[in-house]
């Protein structure tokens, strides 16, 4: 056990999430704070008696145990256990996040702790972290080139699939346009099938009794109509296959032939692609893909075990920022490549060198020759690199810690609920804050059971991540949350930086008794060598002296008169200090 009234020095560090868990003395499930009704705390909410303590000593909550002889006993109906009510200024609870968040100091504190150890730049940080871009997390380069030439059969397969299903929905709209204005034509002497069919019911007039100007305008619209779904259609299979083609321009780290295609409206084949210099390769990790849809063809195509086969991992958020920043063990770098398994799946047993992480070691390795050898602003760069990765190895602190998966959340009596005249409630601004984070965290996790679209659930990890963000350190990032009046509602870090915070406001000085300020002045009666003093505040600075002397001089009976003497300022007083 610890002694915490001795010691020698304060180490701080990053808590895990495991750590943070072990602190708490059960989860916060619920935002709600008392009962209307009871004001008593509700049970699972931020003022839980089972998880913080009883608000009363020696009581449970439900009542069946009161009074101190039942001391440490867990109340098998409310599960609070009977001890004193001053363990709520100690035990903690905790959030169970749906979705990990990142940690607002490490990404935007300066400098960007996130943002060196990946060698990224904050703003580009902030859009995988804000669900506003997608980044490549790791690569099996290996099965990669491998299954390149397999890969281009197949992708040839599904341009063709898709410029042929392209000339069959055009010939359709082309040939059903045809038969519509054959029926004009005919007066309404054509039997229909399908949808040509409704479009004949639909008709509000009777063909055969059309002028002819009357038919003429008809045939027109039925033209416009089809010339626009014929463009439509054409538009977006062209962009289907341009998707195709530039995905598989990525992956395969090759480019179009030079010059016009060999036959009009027809694709180069892919066979027929240049592969670029190994050095202008862009597919591998930290790879930051802004187009959503570009990024959904590509995992869906090269990053599922549904398409050609898991050859990368990505996304957006937080939870793939922590797989770019997980410490990996060291590995031979110098050592003779293995041999290439044609039978491994991709994503399988891959090499040491395309796991995503950081091989910490290594870094510092590369990071100290490029400060040795380098020049410029790369090495003023790498010198900052250095020293961030350098506090991390030398701390023993894990770098994926910088994102978290649970939150804790401080004892009660730290973040009171006080009641005001007129039965009214003030609370700390804590209280609010945490209450966000429970209300969207909850909100995901019910979206995520129900198996939600993507882009709904992007949308709520977003929203989780913010609320967490206002939580240790509101107005950080962009504008604060404000409570009524619109005010900025205080954080963790509110609480602690500062004029006002914890250490600078209660543990670093603190106001005592008999003590004093006072504005210096000149006095226009007092000589050069004196120094004037108000009696109000000599008063306070000799209060303990002038009391033990009216004590001594028999004009009060004891200290407690002599202060009630003191403070009504009777002339007794004043001869005292006078002397």
């Amino acid at each position: 056990m610890i002694d915490i009234n001795n010691f020698d020095a304060i180490e701080i560090g990053l808590a895990s999430s495991k750590q943070i868990r072990g602190w708490s003395s059960g989860e916060v499930t619920k935002p709600e704070t008392i009962n209307y009704r009871t004001l008593k705390p509700e049970k699972d909410g931020l003022f839980c008696e089972r998880i913080f303590g009883p608000t009363k000593d020696w009581e449970c909550y439900c009542g069946k145990y009161k009074r101190v002889r039942y001391k440490g006993i867990v109340c098998e109906r409310c599960g609070v256990e009977v001890t004193r009510s001053k363990v709520r200024r100690e035990r903690m609870g905790h959030i169970d996040l749906a979705a990990p968040v990142s940690h607002i100091w490490f990404f935007k504190g300066v400098p960007s702790r996130i943002g060196y150890l990946l060698d990224m730049a904050p703003k580009e940080l902030e859009k995988i972290l804000y669900f506003a871009a997608s980044i490549v997390t790791s690569v099996d380069q290996e099965a990669r080139w491998r299954d390149i030439p397999k890969l281009r059969e197949e992708m040839q397969a599904e341009i063709d699939r898709a410029r042929s299903e392209e000339n069959e929905r055009v010939g359709e709209l082309r040939t059903s346009r045809e038969a519509r204005l054959v029926y004009l034509a005919g007066g309404g002497e054509k039997d229909f099938i399908d949808e040509d069919h409704l479009w004949a019911e639909s008709l509000d007039i009777n063909v055969k009794k059309l002028s002819d100007d009357e038919r003429k305008k008809l045939e027109n619209e039925i033209k416009k109509t089809f010339a626009t779904d014929i463009d439509d259609t054409q538009a977006y299979y062209e962009d289907a296959r341009e998707r195709l083609k530039d995905v598989w321009k990525l992956f395969s780290n090759a480019d179009e032939p030079a010059g016009e295609p060999p036959a009009e409206g027809e694709d180069w084949p892919l066979e027929t692609y240049v592969e670029k210099a190994v050095e202008k390769d862009q597919f591998k990790p930290k790879l930051i893909i802004p187009d959503e849809t570009f990024f959904r063809e590509l995992k869906h195509r090269f990053g599922s075990p549904f398409g050609f086969g898991e050859y990368f991992q990505g996304g957006m958020g937080a939870e793939h920022v922590r797989e770019l920043l997980r410490d990996q063990p060291e590995y031979d770098r110098d050592s003779a490549p293995r041999a290439v398994d044609p039978d491994r799946v991709p994503g399988e047993n891959v090499r040491p060198q395309d796991l995503p992480g950081i091989v910490m070691e290594h870094e510092r390795v590369d990071l100290e020759d490029i400060v040795k050898n380098g020049k410029g602003q790369k090495q003023a760069r790498s010198v900052k690199r250095l020293k961030v990765l350098s506090a991390f190895l030398n701390s023993n602190n894990r770098p994926e810690m910088m994102v978290l998966e649970a939150v804790p959340v401080i004892p009660p009596e730290l973040r009171p609920m006080v009641q005001l005249d007129g039965g009214r409630f003030a609370t700390s601004d804590l209280n609010d804050l945490y209450r966000r984070v429970i209300n969207r965290n909850n909100r995901l996790k019910r979206l995520l059971d129900l198996g939600a679209p993507e882009i709904i659930v992007n949308n709520e990890k977003r929203m989780l991540q913010e609320a967490v963000d206002a939580l240790f350190d509101n107005g950080r990032r962009g504008r604060p949350v404000t409570g009524p009046g619109n005010r900025p509602l205080k954080s963790l870090s509110d609480m602690l930086k500062g004029k006002q915070g914890r250490f600078r406001q209660n543990l670093l000085g603190k106001r005592v008794d008999y003590s004093g300020r006072s504005v210096i002045v000149s006095g226009p009666s007092l000589r050069l060598h004196q120094c004037g003093l108000p009696k109000l505040m000599a008063l306070e600075l000799f209060k303990p002296f002038i009391m033990a002397q009216l004590v001594e001089r028999k004009d009060a009976q004891n200290i407690k008169a002599a202060k009630k003497m003191v403070d009504s300022m009777i002339p007794q007083v004043w001869d005292v200090l006078e002397q």
